[in-house]
């Protein structure tokens, strides 16, 4: 592949093998490059591309794609879309330590920020989720009540045993936070993003994402961005996060978004649009979806362990919505 670049290579390493996103470090006479193999599809993959290019451009912290012969930002080779990035030298953030995290949560806002004002080129279609939360609730439900089919194909698993006693709980919840969602701002703020709209990462965290050396938090793998609102990136850095414990820890839950608003601040009724969103069961559909969709061995603790927590998590986040 390094051919369609003009580059002098000076040997390879394969960095992430084994699937269908592979990413190589190219040594080089004046330093390390990336190549990688991009695992989207392509109208997804110029989305990103570009929106990586905008903000490398802008001066952003990404890291910046060096050019092939012919001038592109990419090789297409068979299906797949070829890219070369410069290497970014680092250390991932420890989400235990209080500094990293408030620099972790002030870096996602800084890239929300930055991330305005890119458009894709004429050709590229749009990716945006924006408007799509009401849609996405519905589908949740609706897979969660079609599960119940698979959990009675299994009547000796205690997985399924358990599913079927209890999930009507969170179907039911999963429905009324729909019925929040449409009756908060929700609907004018997206109307309102949607003329100057932010790049949300979607899979911003520890893994996609370095404290250089230059003692700057850099952003990488790009492969997900879409429009949509930012709180989308916080409740899927925050939520996780916090289902780690057994317990709601309100101290990480303030600290993780004091520090973003210290870089972009969120009216009253944005942080109460993002906690209606926190509330959906968002983890316990993944648990249950690993289960019945990707047929992995799911424990019944792991279950029940998910089904706690969003019941821990709920009573919390109904305190600070009201309700």
């Amino acid at each position: 592949m390094m051919q369609f670049w003009d580059i002098p290579i000076t040997s390879i390493e394969l960095i992430q093998g084994g699937q269908m996103a592979l990413v190589w470090k190219i040594h080089t006479s004046d330093g390390a490059i990336c190549l990688k193999r991009i695992h989207r599809p392509e109208k997804k993959a110029l989305f990103s591309i570009n929106a990586q290019n905008y903000l490398a451009k802008k001066g952003f912290r990404v890291p910046g794609i060096i050019p092939a012969k012919d001038g592109g930002l990419f090789t297409k080779y068979g299906p797949f879309l070829f890219v070369v990035y410069d290497w970014i030298e680092g250390r991932p953030f420890e989400l235990t330590v209080k500094e990293d995290l408030q620099f972790i949560m002030k870096g996602l806002a800084e890239f929300h920020t930055a991330s305005v004002g890119y458009k894709p080129p004429e050709g590229v279609p749009v990716f945006t989720k924006l408007g799509r939360w009401p849609n996405h609730y519905v589908k949740r439900c609706q897979h969660m009540e079609t599960w119940r089919l698979h959990a009675k194909a299994f009547p000796e698993d205690p997985f399924s045993q358990l599913y079927l006693e209890a999930i009507d709980e969170f179907i039911t919840d999963g429905k009324e936070i729909y019925k929040k969602l449409l009756a908060s701002d929700y609907p004018s703020w997206t109307a309102n993003v949607k003329k100057a709209p932010n790049l949300c990462h979607q899979d911003y965290g520890t893994g996609n994402t370095l404290l250089g050396k230059d003692g700057q938090i850099w952003v990488i793998d790009l492969d997900t961005v879409s429009f949509d609102l930012p709180i989308r990136d916080l409740r899927k850095m925050i939520i996780p996060l916090l289902d780690t414990t057994g317990a709601w820890d309100q101290e990480t839950f303030d600290i993780m978004i004091d520090a973003y608003e210290t870089v972009s601040p969120l009216t009253e009724e944005q942080k109460r649009i993002m906690f209606i969103d926190m509330l959906f069961p968002y983890e316990l559909y993944d648990i249950i979806r690993e289960r019945y969709v990707r047929k992995t061995v799911m424990l019944p603790e792991e279950l029940s362990g998910a089904m706690e927590y969003e019941r821990i998590k709920t009573k919390a986040l109904k305190t600070l919505i009201g309700g």
